[in-house]
């Protein structure tokens, strides 16, 4: 239902001070701008903002309920459409092809035009139309933006003979090439798994050249080798350095590979005995405690829980550089689950696809979802509590699944357990009377769920 004041009081107060008409105003219309009455219902918004501002509070309440009853009609009966032109505009496809972009955005016009008439049949003949058209400057403006950029890195690497000299990238580059121009014509609204592929693609292609690049120097000054090799063994003797490593026996550089692996092998199963060995000491101790059952369960319960959030805030503390407060934050709850707050990720008002800008913060999470191994993952989607109950949580719905099919193709090799729940107005974090409150409402949390505790841990 609508959140806005109509107990007689309130309308005996705006008989007794016109002045005050401006919160009921301020109020309704941010109903109306929660449910994007602006795009979904302009001609009436625009009526209801007129009426407003012509002290005609009765007609102008009018208005306002009239387009959000537009706009969430709107929102059920044309999502997929909805979603489409969103698309369209994040992949910036009026900068790419305005005269195909300027002719869907017509076509949407004409559909919300038989809507706010009331005229939902012509609105459905209107649809399709307007879906073929921002389907075409979707698809137009995802390949300028995700294809072209692998083509020209390609480009650059087969002028420095990486074709040559890296094969097996340059290759890699051309394969993932493919995979994305057929997926861009196949689904364009596979933003996630398009942005890693192109991503992946265009990376390969730049080892590529790279590599390109020093087969060239090398082939010109045959002398240089000699000292890429120097650079290559100080690097290794670096590392023996740290693992106080004596490399002098080794002849060849496969043989100091061998002695620094082995070292950091002999390191790792000397830590794994010693953490053995305090298993073991822990176990001796518990079995002189078995009269204590009870309490044991309980302790040790309480120590698995307590070493989950050391681990935790190890770990954290490890990811603090990568992360600016500003946009993501991270913390641990109660219990020892780490959440990943997305607070400078902003989805446009009302729609589910995730801003351009956002992609670089969801690769920043995914470095710390990725140092959390054994954790399961779940996406979650909130909102203010502007609007009705039931298209918040929708929106929520729809927010937490575009970010979760993200991650699933980030992960698709990791086989990470993903999951996404809407959770809609349930849980602000922060007033919803303010703006500034109802901003951090509208958020996207990761939450890396800490392993259960054990049956006898």
């Amino acid at each position: 239902m609508f959140k806005y004041v109509t107990n007689g009081l309130f309308i005996a107060a705006l008989v007794l001070a016109p002045m005050s008409a401006s919160a009921d105003e301020s109020k309704l219309l941010q109903e109306a701008e929660a449910v994007r009455a602006q795009e979904l219902s302009p001609a009436t918004y625009s009526a209801a903002k007129t009426a407003y501002n012509n002290n005609a509070g009765e007609e102008a309440d009018i208005q306002a309920r009239q387009a959000i009853t537009n706009s969430l009609l709107m929102s059920r009966s044309f999502a997929k459409l909805i979603e489409s032109r969103d698309r369209m505009h994040a992949s910036g496809a009026i900068d790419v092809r305005r005269d195909l972009a300027e002719r869907a955005e017509q076509a949407f016009s004409r559909v919300v035009a038989a809507v706010e008439s009331g005229d939902i049949r012509r609105a459905r003949k209107e649809a399709e139309n307007a879906e073929l058209l921002t389907y075409q400057a979707e698809v137009v403006a995802a390949r300028e933006q995700l294809t072209r950029p692998i083509a020209k890195a390609i480009a650059e690497a087969r002028k420095d003979e990486a074709s040559k000299y890296a094969p097996q990238n340059y290759t890699k580059a051309n394969a993932g090439l493919k995979k994305v121009e057929r997926l861009v014509s196949s689904n364009p609204a596979a933003r996630g798994q398009l942005i890693n592929e192109s991503k992946n693609s265009i990376e390969s292609a730049r080892t590529a050249q790279h590599i390109g690049l020093l087969g060239q120097k090398l082939h010109k000054n045959p002398g240089d080798v000699e000292g890429w090799l120097y650079n290559r063994d100080h690097d290794l003797a670096t590392i023996a350095g740290h693992l106080k490593l004596n490399l002098g026996s080794a002849g060849s550089h496969e043989e100091r590979i061998r002695l620094i692996t082995g070292s950091i092998d002999q390191m790792r199963a000397s830590y794994d005995q010693q953490l053995a060995d305090a298993h073991e000491q822990i176990n001796i101790l518990q079995g002189n405690l078995s009269e204590l059952d009870d309490t044991r369960t309980s302790l040790g319960q309480a120590r698995f829980k307590l070493q989950q959030k050391r681990e935790a805030e190890a770990k954290i503390m490890q990811l603090a550089s990568l992360f600016d407060p500003a946009q993501v934050e991270l913390f641990l709850t109660t219990d020892a689950d780490v959440i990943i707050r997305m607070k400078a990720m902003r989805f446009p008002s009302g729609s589910a696809i995730i801003p351009a800008t956002s992609y670089d913060l969801l690769e920043v999470a995914s470095k710390a979802i990725d140092l959390f191994g054994d954790r399961t993952v779940r996406v979650e989607g909130h909102t203010d509590a502007m609007g009705d109950d039931e298209y918040n949580q929708h929106l929520s719905e729809r927010r937490a699944i575009t970010v979760k099919e993200y991650l699933d193709a980030r992960f698709a090799e990791n086989s990470r357990t993903i999951t996404s729940a809407g959770l809609g107005e349930e849980r602000p974090i922060a007033n919803n009377e303010k703006a500034e409150g109802r901003s951090k409402n509208r958020r996207i949390d990761i939450v890396l769920i800490a392993p259960p505790i054990p049956t006898n841990p």
